[in-house]
């Protein structure tokens, strides 16, 4: 039989096995991200959003826009000197909503990543080329329907009139309606490196002297990066 003196030197060696096993659950994970570098956590730190969600802020843009369902793949990620920063290329597959307009993205994203507290983390969002197409297609929709001329011209690339692409006529119609209501359905879209393009499906309703307005259709546009931004670079109409 064991003595009392056994019984507490086998349950004393328990409970040290049980703490060092503990200990190993929580620096293991940690260690292998040391060992497999900042490529891997930065990976895994995208991926990890197809799970949790995504909810992308845009300035002066009250709601967020947040996907239904998304994708990142083709990931690669260059980290430069000093090791405190990096950037993730990737391809995103991307379904949303931004309030009540639908929005469909498939193409190029470029994420910039910084490292605090011992974690990579976006420097901004998780998605800026995106949230960034989305933001310019949502402030023409938003001068559009307030009738504001000079937001209009400033979401144009260099050198464009807002009128750029024969659309003067179709800019004034709008701009004559009284209470004018421009709705956006849904947005897709394609983004390359450098640029995008974007398809919209929308909805007008107005009040003219002689009768009401309530029309549908399509616009194409394409966009260019200028610095962060996206503008657009064949017309706003």
């Amino acid at each position: 039989m064991r003595s009392t003196e056994d019984w507490s030197r086998l349950g004393g060696g328990i409970i040290t096995v049980l703490a060092a096993a503990a200990v190993a659950v929580l620096l293991v994970p940690r260690l292998l991200g040391v060992a497999a570098g900042p490529e891997a956590d930065i990976i895994t730190a995208l991926k990890s959003t197809e799970r949790d969600g995504l909810s992308l802020s845009l300035p002066g843009v009250e709601e967020p826009l947040r996907s239904q369902k998304h994708h990142f793949a083709r990931i690669t990620v260059n980290v430069e000197p000093g090791g405190q920063r990096a950037v993730a290329w990737a391809t995103l597959d991307f379904d949303g909503q931004l309030g009540r307009t639908g929005v469909s993205s498939l193409g190029v994203e470029r994420v910039p990543f910084v490292r605090r507290g011992g974690e990579w983390v976006p420097e901004t969002l998780a998605a800026p080329r995106l949230a960034a197409v989305v933001r310019a297609l949502e402030s023409r929709r938003r001068a559009l329907e307030a009738g504001d001329r000079q937001t209009l011209a400033g979401l144009l690339a260099p050198g464009l009139e807002p009128a750029t692409g024969g659309g003067e006529e179709e800019l004034e119609r709008v701009m004559g309606l009284q209470r004018r209501r421009y709705r956006a359905e849904t947005w897709l879209l394609r983004l390359e490196r450098d640029e995008a393009v974007a398809t919209e499906s929308w909805r007008l309703e107005g009040q003219l002297p002689s009768r009401p307005v309530d029309e549908k259709g399509q616009r194409r546009f394409s966009l260019i990066r200028h610095e962060e931004e996206f503008l657009f670079s064949s017309g706003l109409m």
